[in-house]
């Protein structure tokens, strides 16, 4: 029987996988603890593939050799994607990342998709929905945005009084009425690829967290007069990331529980 076609989106991964994840308190590179059996970082990798995307770039920096290698052995069973890494020696934020990936990603693709290596419950369809209403509506960004009750910690969505993105901020560097927005920044971009390599360069470290956030970006484009966009997904489950065993337990039960639900349908 012939092979179904993969639908190939017309965009470069990159996928943030630097951390040491401190608070995992364990020696173990925080992308390869398990869930379900399988390291968070493949989760990830396989959403991306399954999406379509045939082009992918992970940046690592703590354990970067047991984690390339975890994917390469991953990657032998994957046919019609190219897998490439960039190393972030130094951990300067989430935009200084995506800055050490621009020479394995540049001009391969019209679009740059911007995903976490820790964020492994993520599916496929919204990554390619997310795509395809970035393509449709020419965003220079798109930010994939959902809601929470408990938005503490997070990056908020500002808007303005016609619903338009205005800024993305931190936490660490949000007023008190921007902690109140319940609207929060995902940490996964869609970005034209000729939008984002020559303004990324102007990003600042001048923050709480003296880091380059990608977060900056929103802003630094719509000085530009660019497009900037979002796609709101209603389930924030999707987006639950691993910081903490704690958290990896939390995230093990609604994995598992997932899963019996699709045991039964």
């Amino acid at each position: 029987m012939e092979k179904e076609k993969r639908t190939i989106l017309p965009a470069h991964a990159i996928v943030l996988a630097a951390g040491k994840g401190t608070r995992m308190k364990s020696p173990l590179p925080k992308v390869l603890h398990p869930l379900g059996g399988t390291p968070l970082i493949l989760h990830v990798l396989s959403s991306a593939v399954t999406a379509g995307l045939a082009s992918i770039t992970s940046v690592l920096g703590y354990g970067k050799e047991e984690v390339e290698r975890t994917i390469l052995e991953w990657a032998e069973g994957v046919e019609g994607v190219n897998f490439y890494f960039a190393i972030q020696e130094e951990q300067l934020g989430t935009g200084h990342a995506v800055m050490v990936a621009e020479a394995t990603s540049r001009g391969k693709f019209p679009y740059v998709v911007v995903l976490l290596g820790d964020v492994p419950l993520l599916k496929s369809t919204t990554l390619r929905n997310a795509v395809y209403q970035a393509i449709a509506e020419e965003s220079d960004v798109l930010v994939i945005t959902t809601r929470l009750n408990n938005p503490a910690g997070y990056g908020r969505i500002v808007r303005n009084a016609m619903g338009e993105i205005v800024a993305i901020k931190e936490d660490k560097d949000a007023t008190e009425e921007e902690k109140q927005i319940n609207e929060i920044n995902t940490g996964i971009f869609v970005f034209r690829d000729q939008s984002l390599w020559p303004y990324l360069k102007n990003l600042s470290c001048n923050n709480a967290q003296n880091e380059y956030y990608l977060t900056d970006m929103v802003e630094e484009l719509l000085r530009r007069g660019k497009k900037v966009s979002s796609y709101t997904s209603e389930n924030p489950l999707e987006f639950y990331g691993v910081n903490s065993k704690d958290q990896l337990e939390t995230l093990e039960k609604l994995y598992q529980a997932r899963s019996y639900e699709r045991s039964r349908s």
